[in-house]
């Protein structure tokens, strides 16, 4: 069995979880059997998966593993509950002190909270109100299945300890922490599905060293890089890795496969260790459907229709966007511009409109899931992040028939974006927003203003490559020589 490896997933989700979803397509596609395994605690799990098209079946999640028992494993959530509002104690001071609420799986999920000084910053003068323990609750029978704390260190964060497994088979089992349960865990489903697993990790932390060490009998490990391996490689010699993949580029020979979203990332990847050549690959973790509509090359509209779709995060800077947008106004350029998405950052983008007196032209649209039909009612498609592992949004605007004008960035944009042919790549400095601001404002200048007809013709051509069985046949020919190379 195939296991895509993540913490959990949402009502709104990231690029590492719509890379997962389109990744399953493509295992449905190629005949490869998957299913997703999510290690956090997540109350509305099935009301998301509903949300993005996921199978109950398709689905285990530890807790509710724990607390479900073992036929859970094989088909996954059988019934569903209707969940129960929460219901919240509080004390004299109206503090928060338990909160109780059912989840449409069954498990009933007690939480407890403390009061006290702020653990995690102790400088801090304010009193924290936290949860401190946790049970789980089968609802159906009222037995109590699994009790855990909630501990806070300063240099460790909140960190999940002393969790308890009531009945477990006939036992009660005790972890001091993740490490130890996660391996409880990666064993059942590796033992329900008799062996010769392989995990597929979206995000490393609890699964990595988990699963790394004291290797399961005949599994793989398969390493999915989503974003830049390394935090910049100002130094050559010593270049900053980011985080995320320390470990896995600590440990790159014990793992069987590494996927990178772009050819790019992989070649750089090898540049500080050439001999993983065999293990690092490249797999596109978006696409198109099959069969290209080609573009005839049409006109722009008047105003010019621009659109963006990303989280409203601050790593996407969309505010620089629309100052570029608002100074093309400010000069005479009759330009509309839509942004779709949702995030911590919408009051920022809010007030960044106002402060432009952009309203009229600028507009947050929320959140969609049906850009596809919405791309082709608009020109061109602009992008501000810094950084892009791959780029998923670039691709659909493109099949849709929009240029894009984006940032030269590591590495989706330099892989997809053919500057000058199927839109344009600007120069970056990321401590200077007035630079990356012109840099934009100048492209898309040229891209209203220049041969539009031209670059408009030549962009459903550009991802041909990208087409989903093509994707397909990549995982199938990975997945198939697992068993057959190292």
């Amino acid at each position: 069995m195939n296991f895509f490896i993540n913490q959990a997933m949402g009502l709104g989700n990231s690029g590492v979880e719509h890379a997962e979803f389109y990744r399953a397509e493509r295992f449905k596609q190629a005949k490869l059997p998957f299913r997703f395994l999510f290690l956090n605690l997540v109350p509305e799990l099935h009301r998301a998966m509903d949300r993005w098209g996921l199978h109950d079946s398709e689905v285990l999640n530890l807790w509710e593993y724990l607390v479900l028992g073992e036929s859970y494993l094989k088909k996954g959530l059988v019934h569903r509950t209707k969940p129960q509002k929460n219901v919240m104690i509080t004390d004299n001071t109206n503090t928060n002190r338990k909160q109780e609420f059912v989840t449409d799986s069954g498990m009933r999920v007690i939480q407890h909270f403390y009061k006290g000084p702020d653990k995690q910053h102790p400088d801090n003068p304010v009193l924290q109100v936290g949860i401190s323990r946790v049970e789980l609750y089968l609802e159906r029978t009222g037995e109590r299945k699994v009790m855990y704390q909630v501990e806070n260190d300063t240099h460790r964060g909140s960190n999940v300890v002393n969790i308890h497994l009531f009945n477990e088979r006939g036992r009660h089992l005790f972890f001091r922490n993740l490490y130890g349960l996660h391996r409880y865990f990666f064993e059942k489903v590796d033992r329900a599905y008799h062996g010769n697993s392989n995990f597929i990790i979206d995000r490393g932390e609890f699964a990595d060293d988990v699963l790394m060490q004291n290797r399961i009998p005949n599994s793989k490990i398969v390493y999915i890089v989503h974003a830049d391996q390394l935090a910049n490689r100002d130094d050559p010699k010593y270049p900053l890795w980011n985080d995320h993949y320390e470990y896995m580029l600590e440990h790159l020979h014990q793992v069987d496969r590494v996927v990178t979203a772009t050819k790019l990332q992989r070649d750089d990847l090898l540049i500080d260790d050439p001999s993983a050549r065999d293990i690092v690959t490249a797999i596109p973790v978006g696409g198109v459907r099959d069969g290209i509509t080609q573009q005839s090359g049409r006109k722009a509209h008047r105003p010019f229709r621009l659109i963006t779709a990303s989280r409203l995060a601050a790593e996407k800077h969309v505010d620089i966007a629309i100052k570029a947008v608002a100074n093309l106004h400010n000069q005479g350029l009759k330009i509309n511009f839509d942004i779709y998405g949702q995030g911590e950052e919408q009051e920022k983008l809010e007030k960044t409109i106002k402060e432009q007196h952009a309203e009229e032209y600028v507009h947050l649209k929320g959140l969609s899931h049906d850009l596809e039909n919405i791309y082709p009612n608009y020109d061109a498609f602009v992008s501000t992040s810094f950084s892009e592992g791959f780029g998923l949004t670039y691709i659909e605007a493109l099949n849709a028939g929009l240029p894009v004008v984006t940032f030269d960035a590591r590495f989706g944009a330099q892989e997809l974006i053919q500057n000058g042919v199927n839109g344009y790549l600007v120069n970056l400095k990321r401590t200077d927003d007035d630079y990356n601001v012109e840099q934009i404002q100048v492209a898309l200048h040229k891209l209203i203003t220049g041969n539009y007809s031209k670059l408009q013709a030549a962009t459903s051509k550009s991802v041909a490559e990208f087409q989903d069985q093509i994707t397909a046949d990549k995982w199938r020919k990975l997945i198939n020589g697992l068993r057959t190379s190292k």
